[in-house]
């Protein structure tokens, strides 16, 4: 993978409509970190000091409940940013951890800010970037609340693994075999251990949709 920092911040979506100008600008700015899986990226309450991109790899956002079980909020993946409205806040208000070896790009708060005053231009840009962003997460979140379990489950299968899946969901871990069941008879999928297998996508994706039911 290239290391070239402009091309590490022109790989993630957030800068996509930068041109090579304010990409060099943002270098100083933006520093390459490297996690292995499982390795935090930041906890929950620790001091807000920037945002992040992910140049390759995936991290999951969480929070810890008080039944001490874990709520992944949102899986982010390479070409998205995370931890953007922590740079309006004095702490981070989830806990960030790495789901396998990732290139993380940490911009850092400060210096973004002063970049943004002096650039109205780029201020524009990525505030348009943003936009598309949250619309995107509001669909996100319309279809998280109206579908039931299966229909969750079939919108995430093709890209996380099992045990986030589960987490995502927001239901119990029987529940969750249950439904895995369901879909194996059904003929849909196939699983054995953490290991998920498509057998009837088209079949996956109306469940997805919400057009049928299992």
């Amino acid at each position: 993978m290239a290391t070239d920092p402009t091309y590490l911040l022109r790989s993630c979506k957030l800068f996509s409509d930068l041109d090579e100008r304010e990409l060099r600008e943002m270098q100083p700015i933006a520093l390459r970190k490297e996690y292995r899986k499982g390795q935090t990226v930041f906890r929950e309450g620790d001091t807000s000091r920037g945002f992040f991109l992910i140049a390759s790899g995936a991290v999951k956002i969480f929070r810890v409940g008080a039944d001490g079980r874990e709520r992944v909020l949102h899986v982010v993946e390479a070409g998205e940013s995370f931890a953007e409205a922590a740079m309006f806040m004095e702490a981070y208000p989830a806990t960030a951890e790495a789901l396998g070896p990732s290139t993380i790009v940490f911009v850092e708060k400060n210096g973004f800010r002063r970049l943004l005053q002096h650039n109205p231009q780029l201020s524009f840009k990525i505030m348009g970037t943003l936009v598309r962003w949250l619309n995107q997460m509001r669909n996100a979140l319309t279809d998280l609340t109206l579908k039931e379990v299966p229909a969750r489950f079939a919108s995430y299968v093709v890209k996380i693994s099992k045990t986030t899946m589960a987490q995502m969901l927001g239901t119990t871990k029987e529940t969750f075999s249950r439904m895995l069941a369901r879909l194996a008879r059904a003929r849909i999928l196939t699983f054995r251990g953490s290991v998920i297998r498509i057998q009837d996508r088209p079949r996956l994706e109306a469940i997805g949709r919400g057009d049928e039911k299992i």
